[in-house]
Parts: C-alpha cells; structure tokens; sequence
C-alpha cells in the first residue's frame, strides 16, 4: 500500500512537472514570437519621423520623444540630427569622450538594422538615485541621424534587453 502512494505520489509530481515545463516553453515560445520582425508592427515615434516597434507594455511618452514602462523605470527616447550621418557622430565618439561626460563607458557594438541598414549601439553605465541604469545610445542613418536612448536598470538587462535588441533593430 506505501509502494502504491509513493508511485501515485510520483506520477502526480511527474505531471505537474511536465505540465509547468510545457507551460513555460509556451511561455517562451510565446514572448520569442513577439521579437520577430513585422512591418505592420511599426508604429511613429511621438514628434519624430522614426518608426520602431517598441517592446509589449511601453506607452508612448511626448514629453521625451519616445516610450516609457513605468514599471521597470525603462525609457526609450527617440532624437533626430538633420543633415548629419551617423558615422560623423560614431567617429567623434570615444570612451575618453563618454567617460568625460559623466558616464562609464561600456562596450560598443555594429549592427544591420531589419531593413540592412548599418547602426552601431554604445553601451554606457550611470547611477541615479542609488540605482544602478545601462544606456544603450543606438545612431543609424546615412543623410539624418537618428538617436535612441534606452536606459534600464543594469538588474533587469537580462529580462528586457532581448526586447531592446529587437525593437532596435526595428527603427526605420
């Protein structure tokens, strides 16, 4: 009888274990969907002329020229430079340069936007409030530059950047 509920136990746990990993891997599957590429997805950044897809759950914010999330402090702020390329921009950055303006020079990275568009990402670190935030500072465009800031506390880079990445990568 013992041997009969330990077995009974073990299948029910098998179970639920089976059922919560489904559960999850439709989860995943769910939110990797979401980071795909569609234009009809594109939406106009408030008093600009860029579009993006910005990550699920972020509202269009005029007072900064982009998208916040109010629930994880992140903001996405959308800049344009007419008449200036972004790679004078590119060139005239440094980590000496960064580091002077009063923020911690990370890494940057190349990247091909979703339309082969060239871009390039500078990651930076700054604190506020005790709270430690990256900045990842996104510039592409061949005649007009287009600027992105995105700042996100360092402690939920893991979570959102995936969705960072992607609506990056979106910007037309």
């Amino acid at each position: 009888m013992v041997r009969e509920i330990v077995l009974l136990v073990f299948m029910a746990l098998s179970i639920i274990g089976y059922s919560q990993e489904n559960n999850l891997d439709e989860f995943v599957a769910n939110q990797q969907a979401k980071l795909i590429y569609d234009q009809s997805n594109l939406v106009q950044a408030p008093n600009t002329n860029v579009f993006l897809i910005p990550p699920e759950h972020f509202v269009a914010d005029s007072t900064i020229n982009g998208f916040t999330h109010p629930g994880s402090a992140t903001t996405i702020q959308v800049i344009e430079i007419p008449d200036k390329p972004y790679t004078v921009i590119d060139g005239a950055m440094s980590e000496k340069y960064i580091n002077s303006q009063g923020y911690i020079y990370k890494t940057r990275q190349e990247i091909l936007t979703e339309t082969g568009k060239n871009a390039v990402i500078y990651f930076v670190g700054f604190t506020s409030n005790d709270i430690e935030y990256e900045r990842a500072m996104f510039f592409s465009g061949e005649q007009n530059t287009i600027w992105i800031n995105i700042n996100y506390p360092l402690s939920i880079k893991k979570l959102i950047f995936p969705a960072i990445e992607a609506t990056l990568k979106s910007v037309q």
